[in-house]
């Protein structure tokens, strides 16, 4: 258990029960953006995320999507009410910006079925998320390059019983630099861990990285490697946590960046905590249930513009 007992976790979870389907056919009612952005980066760039859901179904679908800032406790979080249309993607053009949730800076997304909903069956709230975050004007030579960062649902968090895994790391300070970042959909602080491991796996750096309730860190990457690994593993935190660790390398020369989600696996686990594994529940927003969500009507989303 987390030593930080004196927080209140005020977010609403549900528990539902699924039957775990292989993962590559997964979509889901629940999903997080490990990693967004709308602000100014090194050598010039100029970082924004484009946000996109899609509507698999023949009837609307309303969701909720949560911005929740980087280092931040967001057990309150801002929150938008969307209607996805039939068969729509609703395209939530540079998500961060003027248009929507209008700051600057770094977080992670969360976006799930509207909780009033009864999912039964489950595969009546589905739909799929995914993102692209871009920098404007690269090297003042116009255009844009970016990295796809796809929704991640919560069997592909990293919980008590998993490690996570993420291979061929280049951090050499001269051509290539990494950051790490781990987001949260927790309901209190978390400890993680991330070891270091060169390309013959053998360990040369161990970090801990304190995250807050549904919060999101990224920092650079301290530690020379040359095609090696990082592993991410929870030390402390509630009862049921989940955590999504990642890895974006960057070119040093260009700006331009690849991202990496940190793979969960049971393999190479010594031990384990009891917990509740996360295939087996509906996770909760992070936002106060009593908040009052700004609505925006998502017709005609598939035809918007930026």
């Amino acid at each position: 258990m987390s030593r930080f007992h004196r927080l209140v976790f005020i977010a609403a979870l549900l528990t539902l029960a699924t039957t775990a389907l292989p993962a590559a056919a997964q979509l889901s009612l629940q999903w997080i953006v490990p990693a967004a952005a709308n602000v100014a980066g090194i050598n010039g760039t100029d970082w924004h995320t484009d946000l996109s859901l899609h509507n698999p179904h023949s009837f609307q679908l309303p969701v909720m999507v949560q911005f929740l800032p980087s280092d931040t406790d967001n057990r309150v979080a801002d929150t938008l009410a969307l209607s996805l249309e039939p068969w729509a993607t609703f395209n939530l053009w540079d998500v961060l910006g003027p248009e929507y949730f209008a700051v600057r800076g770094t977080g992670s997304i969360l976006i799930i079925a509207d909780l009033s909903l009864s999912c039964d069956p489950v595969t009546d709230c589905e739909f799929l998320v995914t993102s692209r975050t871009y920098t404007i004007n690269p090297a003042g030579g116009g255009g844009e390059f970016g990295q796809t960062i796809p929704g991640s649902s919560t069997w592909q968090g990293i919980d008590w019983n998993s490690l996570g895994y993420a291979a061929g790391i280049l951090n050499d300070g001269l051509y290539f630099r990494s950051n790490i970042g781990i987001a949260s959909w927790s309901e209190d602080w978390t400890s993680v861990a991330v070891d270091v491991q060169d390309a013959d796996g053998i360990i040369v750096e161990s970090l801990t990285i304190e995250v807050p309730p549904y919060g999101h860190v990224q920092e650079r990457l301290p530690t020379w490697i040359e095609g090696g690994s990082l592993v991410f593993f929870l030390e402390d935190g509630p009862e049921d946590p989940l955590v999504f660790g990642y890895v974006s390398v960057v070119d040093q020369t260009t700006g331009d960046a690849s991202f990496q989600l940190a793979q969960p696996s049971t393999v190479g686990f010594a031990t384990a905590k009891d917990g509740v594994g996360p295939a087996d529940r509906r996770k909760g927003p992070a936002a106060d249930a009593s908040m009052t969500p700004r609505v925006i009507d998502g017709r005609g989303a598939g035809s918007q513009t930026r």
